[in-house]
């Protein structure tokens, strides 16, 4: 168990300095030679600005079976509540907006993560992939 991050969110990255229209930001993680993904595990996979508000999302990866979802430091199923993602189904799950989320505009700046619940075995490799895509205002 433990919170991990990617380059995409490292200390020190900058956001794009766009800040109005449509900005894409797209994070990977894989997990190295010597981790595995366990229960628990927080992935912290883009950053997120003040202001931004969620408009695409897809989410891909894993390798052997997980139990993950897809949501931010406030609610960490705000986008993909608990779903099996894995390397044998390759299949990229979008957001589906539903009243609860829509529209949501941050208020202050935070990440979009990938929270694992349980996973299949006890060592799953590989990693994820995330891509979001933000509407700005100002």
């Amino acid at each position: 168990m433990a919170t991990r991050t990617t380059a995409a969110t490292d200390a020190g990255s900058p956001f794009p300095g766009l800040r109005v229209g449509l900005v894409q930001a797209t994070g990977t993680y894989s997990y190295g030679a010597a981790l595995s993904a366990s229960a628990g595990d927080v992935i912290q996979m883009v950053n997120v600005p003040q202001g931004a508000q969620v408009v695409y999302l897809a989410v891909s990866g894993g390798s052997g079976d997980a139990l993950a979802a897809v949501g931010d430091g406030v609610d960490p199923d705000r986008y993909i509540a608990f779903a099996t993602m894995s390397s044998a189904s390759s299949v990229v799950r979008t957001i589906t907006l539903h009243a609860s989320n829509v529209p949501y505009v941050y208020s202050t700046d935070d990440t979009i993560d990938i929270s694992i619940s349980t996973v299949s075995v006890a060592t799953i490799t590989g990693g994820f992939h995330l891509t979001a895509i933000f509407a700005m205002n100002a």
